[in-house]
């Protein structure tokens, strides 16, 4: 699933609590169907690689289940009512008050130099594939604080997004170690985990590729935290599909199984209802379509053509069909759950007459084939999406919709990594790979963030991957100025009635014929099984997931 980027909003969130000290000799085994392709967050495209990274890496202020935001590595959440916000001028002050005796998993203290130290990382020019770009750290002028605890961030402009900006932080001097040039590969590499530097409550000892990551307590986790984590070895092991990983569970094979939603409630027959936990979630099935691959070979009718597809897939169909009636159809990529929706509206309905009435009015003329063609050319187009069952099933019920208004769709199941691989992870030319833009349309998911700059780099301008240091998620590659101009309006005030307002204005694009980016398909739900000797699990709706508080987990 690809709940990537939109900004990590939270990655291991500590909650004061009295917990026991460490329990010698107890581990626990965490169950995924994909294996990451980086522990890197600001690398991170997927789902797999934002869990794994939770239980090794701390931002500033995390977000608890019921979406509040809260302190983590700081002794307090920065706002201009508490007085460590300050507008100068233009731009801003943010002060953040690191909580003191905090160290790194190799001793090192944590002070102001880290979070000056990630910010020139992120900011440096040698830097290529970030999921979330540069936005907000570009407007940053500088850090102050040294080597102390108490830290102001100076912004040249205002910066709405400043809570969730350093999500996590790293740690400067390991990141010095390695050149920047270098550090998609070489910065926490996955087949040497060990040689990275964490503060989360468990730290890699060994990876084996595709199958299994092992970590242990970090020893230094009590620094930040006041206890050490509760359980002494957590492991994650990977299957190849989520059925198989389902299998697993039910054999014993571990503890908790990650990353599965609505579509595999049916599959959960025989398991304990007890051992079931299941939320609404912020994230939502989508078609992704890829405007410049269209538009290259559609000319300008490519946007007739997508308008024509969003008309005649039948979303209602899908949700009955392969989803089995456990997910709502949605207008938005916003979540009801978040501060900023806005009740859209509109039918869910499709209306294949009406697309066909489109094509029909661009020259497209039905072949002795079933399908249209227009100058020689058949109206073919490529989906993508990974191996999951039900997604594969969902477009071949789209495909047989689309057939019956004369479109061709060649469906393309891949593997996750080749579909969701970063810019600096996969060949440029693999076969339905998001960030290099091998597809026309595809499916998959994305998280509605908290922050409402979580979806910055997704739909504007800046966010397009193509251009140097290809950072950036707006893999639609979309450039509508009207979104820029709303999300820049966002992203330049702290007021939340002008962020609401202006978050409005991009929704109600969204659910216009302006939209030829996205098909929102239906809201999901999250997931988790867990196995009765697991206690403190909770899960959260944001991409930190269950990881949130793994820290605080214990086991029997």
């Amino acid at each position: 699933m690809y709940k990537r980027l939109l900004i990590v909003l939270s990655v291991a969130t500590l909650v004061a609590s009295a917990c026991s000290p460490s329990s010698t000799g107890k581990k626990i085994v965490l169950a995924e169907w994909q294996y990451p392709d980086t522990v890197n967050p600001y690398y991170a495209q997927g789902e797999t690689d934002i869990e794994v990274a939770g239980s090794m890496f701390l931002n500033l202020v995390d977000v608890t289940p019921d979406l509040r935001t809260v302190p983590t590595l700081v002794t307090e959440v920065p706002t201009l009512a508490n007085g460590d916000v300050k507008m100068n001028g233009a731009g801003m002050d943010v002060t953040w008050k690191l909580k003191s005796g905090m160290q790194w998993s190799d001793g090192n203290p944590i002070n102001c130099d880290d979070i000056k130290g990630t910010w020139q990382w992120v900011m440096s020019p040698d830097n290529t594939g970030l999921a979330g770009g540069t936005t907000g750290w570009e407007d940053i002028s500088g850090i102050d604080g040294g080597t102390d605890t108490t830290c102001v961030m100076h912004f040249s402009k205002v910066y709405e997004g400043y809570q969730y900006l350093v999500a996590p932080l790293l740690p400067a001097k390991y990141l010095q170690s390695v050149p920047t040039k270098d550090a998609p590969k070489k910065l926490y590499p996955l087949g040497d985990l060990k040689s990275g530097v964490y503060d989360g409550p468990y730290i890699p000892t060994e990876a084996q590729a595709d199958a299994q990551i092992t970590t242990v307590a970090n020893p230094k986790w009590s620094t930040i935290s006041g206890h050490a984590p509760n359980v002494d070895q957590v492991i994650w092991k990977y299957y190849a599909d989520a059925a198989t990983m389902l299998q697993g569970f039910k054999a014993g094979e571990y503890d908790v199984a990650q990353d599965l939603n609505d579509s595999d409630i049916p599959l959960l027959a025989g398991i304990d209802q007890n051992q079931q936990v299941i939320h609404d979630s912020l994230t939502y099935e989508l078609h992704a379509f890829n405007n410049k691959a269209l538009q290259t070979k559609f000319g300008s009718d490519y946007t007739t053509i997508i308008k024509a597809i969003k008309l005649a897939v039948d979303r209602q169909a899908i949700a009955a069909g392969p989803l089995g009636g456990n997910v709502s159809v949605s207008n938005n990529f916003i979540s009801p759950l978040t501060w900023y929706y806005k009740n859209e509206g509109g039918s869910v309905a499709a209306n294949p007459a009406a697309a066909t009435s489109l094509l029909t009015g661009a020259g497209w003329a039905m072949g002795s084939d079933g399908y249209l063609a227009k100058s020689g050319k058949t109206l073919e187009l490529t989906y993508c999406t990974t191996t999951r069952q039900v997604r594969q099933d969902t477009l071949k019920l789209v495909a047989s919709q689309l057939k019956a208004i004369g479109i061709k769709a060649s469906i393309n199941p891949v593997p996750s990594g080749d579909l969701f691989g970063g810019w600096n992870d996969v060949k440029a030319d693999t076969k339905c790979n998001l960030q290099h833009g091998n597809y026309d349309v595809a499916e998959f998911a994305y998280v509605s963030p908290l922050d409402p700059l979580g979806s910055y780099n997704v739909y504007t301008t800046q966010g397009i991957p193509d251009n140097a240091p290809h950072n950036g998620q707006n893999i639609s590659r979309i450039s509508l100025p009207a979104i820029d101009a709303a999300f820049n309006a966002v992203k330049a005030s702290v007021d939340p009635t002008v962020v609401k307002t202006n978050m409005a204005t991009i929704q109600d694009i969204y659910t216009s014929d302006q939209n030829t980016y996205e098909l929102p398909l239906y809201q999901r739900k999250d997931v988790w099984l867990v196995k009765p000797r697991i206690h403190n699990f909770t899960g959260n709706p944001t991409t930190s997931a269950g990881e949130w508080n793994i820290g605080d987990w214990t086991a029997d």
